[in-house]
Formats: C-alpha cells, sequence, structure tokens
C-alpha cells in the first residue's frame, strides 16, 4: 500500500520568546507540528499491517532543521519527499496543497492513501486535506479518530463537536487524523542515527508551476494583558470598600 503522509516544520509555541507585543518567531526552535506525529504513526501502522511503503511528503515553508525530519523518518517511514524554495515560504495551504501534489507526480508516487494531520500547530487552517483531496479528486474524510481498512476502503469514525460519525471512504482517498486516533511512538537514538540514511528526494518549488492567489501575512502579535497596577492604601474598611468598587466596575461582582 502506498501511503503518503503529510509533515510541517512548524516553531515550537511553548519556546516562543516574546518581546512586548511582539511574537519573536526565528528565535524559536522547530518541531514536528503535533498532530502530524500522529499522521505520521497512523501511516507506519498501516503499512505494518498491510505492507507498501510510506513516504513523509514535507513542503519547507519556513525554516528547517535536519535533525527533525530525521526523527520524523525514524518514527518508521521509508523515504521524504522535500519541497522548499522562496516560492513556498510563509502561509498559503492552497499553494502547499498544490506542491504536494505535483511534487508526488513529478516523482511518480500514486498514493493509495494521503494522511494529514488535522491542523498545524501553528495556522491551524484545517484546510490542507480537503485541498489536496480536490486537487487529486479524491474522496476526504476529516478528523478521523479511528480507522480501519478493509480491502477497497477505509471505515473511519469522525471526531466531531457534536458526537461521532462513521463512514465509509472508498480507496485510493485523503484523510485527516486527530489526536486520539493513537500514541506516536518515541524513536530510539539508534533508530533516528540510521534515519539518516533513508532516501529522499529534494525538489526546487519553482520547477513546479505553482498557480495561487496570493496571500499576505501582514502582523502577528502576541496578546499583551496590562494589569491595572492601583496601590490603595488605608484602613481595612477603606481598602475593602475600595476593591469591592473596583471589582464592581470591572463586571466581576
Amino acid at each position: 500500500m502506498e501511503v503518503v503522509a503529510c509533515v510541517k516544520l512548524v516553531y515550537d509555541e511553548t519556546q516562543m520568546p516574546v518581546e512586548g507585543d511582539r511574537l519573536l518567531v526565528d528565535q524559536a526552535p522547530v518541531k514536528i507540528s503535533d498532530i502530524d506525529r500522529n499522521a505520521i504513526e497512523e501511516a507506519v501502522k498501516i503499512k505494518e499491517e498491510l505492507g507498501g511503503r510510506v513516504t513523509l511528503a514535507v513542503v519547507v515553508t519556513g525554516s528547517f532543521d535536519e535533525a527533525i525530519l530525521k526523527e520524523a523518518l525514524a518514527m518508521g517511514a521509508d523515504r521524504a519527499l522535500i519541497v522548499e524554495g522562496d516560492v513556498v515560504k510563509g502561509h498559503n495551504p492552497y499553494r502547499t496543497a498544490q506542491a504536494i501534489v505535483k511534487a508526488l507526480e513529478r516523482d511518480g508516487i500514486n498514493p493509495d492513501l494521503v494522511v494529514c494531520g488535522e491542523g498545524s500547530s501553528d495556522q491551524y487552517s484545517c484546510a490542507l486535506p480537503a485541498m489536496i483531496a480536490e486537487i487529486l479528486s479524491l474522496p476526504v474524510a476529516t478528523f478521523v479518530g479511528r480507522l480501519e481498512v478493509k480491502e477497497d476502503k477505509l471505515v473511519v469514525e469522525r471526531y466531531l463537536e457534536w458526537g461521532f460519525e462513521t463512514a465509509e471512504v472508498p480507496l485510493p482517498a485523503v484523510i485527516s487524523v486527530t489526536s486520539e486516533v493513537n500514541e506516536p511512538r518515541i524513536p530510539t537514538v539508534l533508530q533516528i542515527m540510521k534515519a539518516g540514511k533513508k532516501e529522499r528526494s529534494t525538489v526546487d518549488a519553482s520547477e513546479l508551476d505553482l498557480k495561487f492567489p496570493p496571500i499576505e501575512l501582514v502582523e502577528m502579535k502576541a496578546y499583551v494583558k496590562e494589569r491595572r497596577r492601583e496601590k490603595i492604601e488605608g484602613g481595612v474598611d477603606e481598602v475593602v470598600d475600595r476593591i469591592v468598587k473596583v471589582l464592581e466596575e470591572k463586571g466581576v461582582i
């Protein structure tokens, strides 16, 4: 079975430096987008059950860390297909979807299943899986929390806001998975070292003839909450009355 797992390298939001209302994005380390780990794990589990090959499709939209890619390969994928270049920098899900599809075609990969995380941990547009499916003219099932491969179809359980939905999807198909679908494995140091020898193919996005509407990220600011910084002095009754008055003004009580 030919399985493609879409992987995005994102800035680690838990280690994002902040200066006033500015996010110092370029100073944050890179990691695998959280739910993309679940996508890799599910792709590898399917390969282990049914045989075949897992290809990681990576579009370099920002900073890139070779060590992080090795970690993703060490989880059990067989090879990586990397699309890079100024053309794909920044946030544009349709451009990313088109880059993935055209890179797969260029590499001669005709996937039976494309697995994505439900959304990237930086932008979380949740748009990429449906866009890939539209370009490939394939059925798509999103927010999959459980799945089973049965001959030429998938039986999936979708985790939605109002409950659960069970559906059958013919193969080939595109799916997005939630974090509940599995527990991603943690590769050993030896597996990570061996991953450096796995096959990888790099494509310059300028060679893919991408056509997409432009999206410009104008500004990104951190949420800043200013404290009242009011010093209350006086006797106990006076201080309590003032505190109550302030809380009433703010609608707390």
